[in-house]
């Protein structure tokens, strides 16, 4: 997809939402343009084409793109709203689902917002710069629970700490410069710390993924790895975790709806180009009505997560569930469209090396990845039953706030 299509994305599917999106006029729309202009001429160098096989060469290029838009200053967005790092991942994901780290801090957040001094000074220089930073959280027997987590760590008598246990199912498992690893503290509480990734107890085997295969991906062991007191992530684990993922998660959503939204133009722009080869051709009633239903979930969805994304960065106590809730239905949306406006160029959209086929793979990823959905909609469905009056929609005076200017 050319720059022109970057464009499109911005021009298409995101301004012509700005009044909805940005009353209050707080996102520099130029800079959005710019940005996926940027995206555009760096992948004309660095080229991530869906019949690049996953491995070495595709992870290298992913990591050429992030430390080129790095260069032209797109990885630091501390001056705009959060909304405007929602919409880049929008773009990202137009392009390719992979790019969902191009932009942005990631998982490096937790660093910036709640690490030390010398964690920081450490860390955020080399990830504004391009590097990568993994999570480490999810175990073989609890799943993505953290309250199951079995990873402790041992006091020494200088302080340091040794942490011994297994991560799974961890991206960028070979790519990440720093892991923000999840343990028991010695005092038994959940704790996060950043591990350098270079630490020699750091134990790596790698697994093929369905989807999402631009990085690596599979189980990380650590064997009395130490941690310093500098390296901790400072509050309670649970509430690092709870706060992180309240405004990870739209980011993930605007990903997998860029991505969806390309399956939506790709095939339109095909149906197009049928009429007007064949000016007797005549488009089925049922493909216009997927065409137009497909349309405004994919928006309606992109709403969600801009309400979502809003809500966490006004410290609105619903976030967390908003975030998780809307993901999980973003990603349905996504899926579903693509899957459905995929059926109508026929064959062309199942060939394995084609753009539409790898959509649809990282897509269903996506239904596991940060959250498998089903999880994500049980944990929303039990808070509407528990506590009702707390699960209402977010009443109108608090989006009326996020719409007045910082």
């Amino acid at each position: 997809m050319s720059t022109i299509g970057l464009q499109e994305a911005v021009g298409t599917w995101l301004e012509p939402l700005a009044p909805v999106l940005d009353t209050a006029n707080r996102i520099d729309w130029r800079r959005l343009r710019t940005l996926a202009s940027a995206l555009g001429d760096v992948l004309e160098t660095c080229r991530i084409e869906p019949e690049l096989s996953p491995g070495p060469e595709r992870s290298r290029r992913l990591q050429a793109v992030r430390a080129a838009l790095a260069e032209r200053g797109a990885l630091d967005t501390a001056d705009q709203p959060a909304l405007f790092a929602l919409l880049a991942q929008f773009v990202c994901g137009y392009r390719d689902i992979d790019l969902r780290d191009a932009t942005g801090l990631g998982h490096g957040a937790l660093i910036e917002r709640h690490a030390g001094p010398v964690a920081r000074q450490r860390w955020l220089p080399r990830l504004l710069a391009g590097e990568l930073a993994g999570i480490a959280m999810t175990e073989p027997h609890g799943g993505s629970n953290p309250a199951g987590t079995r990873t402790s760590a041992t006091p020494l008598p200088d302080g340091t700490w040794q942490v011994t246990g297994r991560k799974t199912w961890i991206s960028r498992l070979t790519e990440a410069a720093v892991f923000v690893v999840f343990f028991r503290a010695p005092d038994g509480q959940l704790a996060a710390a950043a591990v350098d990734a270079s630490e020699p107890g750091l134990h790596r085997q790698m697994i093929s993924p369905a989807g999402l295969a631009g990085w690596t991906w599979g189980i990380l062991d650590l064997d009395t790895v130490p941690v310093r007191p500098d390296d901790v992530l400072r509050g309670e684990g649970m509430a690092l975790l709870r706060k992180h993922f309240a405004s990870y998660r739209p980011l993930v959503t605007a990903t997998a709806l860029g991505g969806a939204a390309a399956v939506f133009d790709t095939v339109t722009t095909a149906l197009t180009a049928r009429q007007t080869a064949n000016g007797t051709f005549r488009l089925r009633d049922s493909t216009l009505m997927t065409v137009g239903r497909t349309h405004t979930q994919i928006v309606t969805a992109l709403l969600g997560a801009v309400v979502a994304s809003r809500l966490e960065e006004s410290g609105h106590p619903h976030a967390e569930r908003w975030g998780a809730a809307t993901k999980a239905h973003g990603v349905d949306v996504a899926n579903q469209a693509a899957g459905e406006l995929v059926l109508l160029v026929g064959a062309a959209g199942f060939r394995a090396d084609g753009h539409l086929a790898k959509i649809r793979h990282d897509l269903n990823g996506l239904l596991y990845a940060d959250g498998i959905h089903d999880s994500l909609y049980r944990a929303a469905g039990k808070q509407h039953i528990t506590h009702p009056n707390t699960m209402a929609a977010p009443p109108l005076r608090a989006l009326e706030a996020l719409h007045t200017p910082a």
